[in-house]
């Protein structure tokens, strides 16, 4: 696995060849772009060794190939590679956000002796170009790997390869079927996205006379939003992917709407306040139902003030007592009214010590509802 060929060096791409250039810089990266801007970029960071504008050009010098492109790309490039001459025992993975489609058409590759394995990292911003990419974008994410694509021993073995290629990522490794993911993506994923841009899109529509509305939106309505900024093509592609799923999902979701409503026009009171206690003890104990084999993260809240370098502070004082910082959000900010920053850790020891450090230094943690 000396020679790997990235194919896509926006935001995941990018990210995963500067942590393999971390972990492994002996290793041979090629990159795979539309955009001569971001190859030209990317060698001159030092981030890969060449730079290629065809799939064809480069693949058939790959030891691995990681797909890394939007989802309808993804699989038009599988059918490119199913034409083409390659290394023998070349591994094919990709990082798409929905597998049924992908797989299907890896199955065209994997008769052909090719070994493809699924794969799809739970990492990401609205952000999506080199620009935004980072070595340690993966820490302590979800990583699936899709185990209908593990046929054979062979397969196994190029699973532990394809893991050790990667470990520089540390990521949290999970193994489901492609079935799965779809189903688990389009109900945590793809269905809040149509949600927050739908409610983005209505407040435009409701407040298209009033500007002002939309320009004091804080609080929850920005928080839960945030994903409308996301890359219009790229969800588009996403939601075409898995429109059987979604198709269901938002059915299920029209449904229960329809049932809020009622309850609404009905002024019934018991149905309403359950249907809000329902979600609030689900929310809460999120991470215990994880489960015990799964990995969790732990959140801490904490008010920050309405000042210049506020955030900075929250940062340093983690940085210098080595607490390792998984995710940093802001939840509400207003002027003049102290905000409330969310902070992830990778373990509850790491989340109470970070607590710990800094209540010493004048900064409360939040307890109990966050609106």
């Amino acid at each position: 696995m000396n020679t790997i060929v990235i194919d896509g060096l926006g935001l995941i791409g990018g990210s995963i060849a500067l942590a393999i250039r971390k972990k492994w810089p002996e290793k041979r990266i090629l990159a795979v772009d539309v955009n001569a801007g971001s190859l030209a970029l990317a060698e001159e960071r030092g981030i890969i060794h060449e730079g290629f504008d065809r799939l064809e050009d480069a693949a058939p010098l790959a030891d691995v190939i990681i797909l890394a492109t939007p989802v309808a790309t993804i699989i038009r490039h599988l059918i490119r590679l199913s034409s083409l001459e390659l290394k023998p025992g070349v591994l094919v993975t990709d990082v798409g956000s929905t597998k049924k489609k992908i797989i299907e058409q890896a199955r065209h590759l994997m008769k052909k002796g090719i070994l493809f394995i699924g794969g799809h990292p739970m990492a990401g911003s609205h952000k999506t170009t080199l620009h935004a990419a980072r070595a340690d974008l993966f820490q302590s994410a979800y990583y699936f790997l899709i185990s209908d694509t593990f046929v054979d021993e062979r397969y196994h073995l190029a699973v532990k390869d394809l893991k050790d290629l990667l470990s520089g990522l540390d990521v949290k490794w999970q193994t489901v079927t492609g079935e799965l993911h779809d189903q688990m993506m389009g109900q945590i994923s793809h269905l809040p996205h149509i949600i927050a841009s739908g409610l983005v899109n209505m407040s435009q529509d409701q407040f298209s006379h009033s500007p002002l509305s939309l320009r004091v939106a804080a609080g929850g309505f920005r928080s839960m939003t945030r994903i409308a900024s996301s890359d219009p093509d790229m969800w588009t592609d996403i939601l075409l992917s898995n429109r059987e799923v979604l198709s269901g999902l938002l059915d299920q979701f029209i449904s229960r709407m329809k049932w809020v409503k009622r309850a609404v026009t009905d002024a019934d009171h018991d149905v309403i306040r359950n249907y809000f206690n329902q979600a609030k003890l689900t929310r809460d104990n999120l991470q215990a139902h994880t489960g015990k084999a799964a990995p969790n993260f732990y959140d801490l809240l904490i008010n920050i003030p309405d000042q210049v370098g506020a955030i900075a502070k929250v940062t340093r004082i983690l940085a210098e007592a080595q607490i390792n910082l998984v995710n940093l959000h802001i939840l509400e900010i207003r002027e003049e009214i102290d905000g409330i920053l969310q902070l992830t850790f990778a373990s509850r020891k790491d989340l109470e010590q970070a607590a710990s450090e800094l209540s010493r230094h004048g900064l409360k943690r939040v307890e109990g509802d966050v609106s």
